[in-house]
């Protein structure tokens, strides 16, 4: 009795597209069908790995970007010191017109 040729399993022919597997080669080489169920197998790997690489890429306009955020954060931290430095002139001046000076409980009556 002649034994029947069984084509490789999907999940042999799996194996194969990740690290080879030579006792298929000779039979991949020949075989139409199996070379088609090969085609199937790696066309969604190649497909999905290409949208990874386009769905996790960065912006293009990133560095960009990030060079106009700093540089907007660092403008903001300059005018808020500015601004602190500005507002600090009055408050000093407040200060220095409202402190009494040292009390030892006489009054200035020269005058």
């Amino acid at each position: 009795m002649k034994r029947q040729f069984r084509h490789p399993s999907r999940r042999r022919l799996r194996s194969w597209l990740e690290s080879g597997d030579p006792s298929i080669d000779a039979h991949l080489a020949t075989c139409e069908t199996c070379a088609t169920r090969l085609e199937d197998l790696s066309a969604p790997a190649a497909d999905l790995g290409e949208a990874l690489r386009t769905t996790l890429a960065p912006p293009q306009d990133l560095q960009p970007r990030l060079r106009a955020g700093i540089a907007q954060k660092l403008q903001t931290r300059e005018d808020l010191r500015l601004l602190v430095e500005l507002m600090g002139i009055p408050m000093q001046t407040i200060r220095m017109l409202s402190d009494p000076g040292p009390t030892n409980g006489s009054r200035d009556t020269e005058r």
